[in-house]
């Protein structure tokens, strides 16, 4: 009589057990960081520098054993500063929706630990632009492109249900199509998968 309950019920543990061990290979995360901008510029007398930022929102990231596929959707914050003959140092910013999708590959694929790298393409759909020194300058300010293009590049490392991610970006279309400058920046930024 015992046998006939202790069958079923290791049969009973060991499905759970294997269920319980399959990675589930759809994740919804948070993330948050930092960005270091620069907007090039050609003009003479006047030179560009890296400025601070930041980009928050959401991303979605599906697993296909080592290689894996990346959505996000973020509210981006940019600046890059300027320095000209007649002026010091001067800060043009633009807020930004991005939407990336990376294609990625795990180099360390662990239960609890990963190692990435990722590249792929970057929709940036500009909201806000403060270029109000450019605008006296050069008057193609005046007609800031809304969407541009752009590449990303980077590294990441997964640690349970963190995850931080190191990238570059760089643009393939310029802010406007009489000024011929192509942002690019540095960006530093830490998630959280919630499943």
């Amino acid at each position: 009589m015992k046998k006939q309950f202790l069958l079923p019920l290791i049969a009973f543990t060991m499905m759970a057990t294997a269920a319980s061990a399959q990675k589930n290979p759809f994740h919804i995360g948070l993330k948050g960081g930092a960005n270091f901008s620069k907007l090039p510029i050609s003009s003479e007398g006047i030179s560009s520098k890296y400025a601070t930022g930041f980009s928050a929102g959401a991303f979605t990231r599906i697993d296909i054993s080592k290689v894996y596929v990346q959505g996000e959707l973020l509210f981006s914050k940019k600046a890059s500063k300027f320095n000209s003959d007649l002026l010091n140092d001067q800060k043009v910013s633009w807020s930004s929706i991005d939407v990336p999708v990376l294609v990625g590959y795990k180099l360390l694929n662990m239960d609890l630990l990963n190692v990435r790298i990722f590249g792929g393409g970057v929709y940036s759909y500009t909201i806000n632009e403060k270029a109000s020194l450019f605008k006296q300058i050069d008057n193609s300010f005046n007609k800031f492109d809304k969407s541009n293009i752009g590449y990303q590049v980077g590294a990441g490392i997964d640690v349970g249900k963190l995850t931080f991610d190191l990238r570059y970006e760089g643009g393939l279309s310029s802010v406007s199509k009489q000024f011929k400058s192509r942002p690019n920046s540095f960006q530093a930024s830490v998630g959280f998968m919630i499943f």
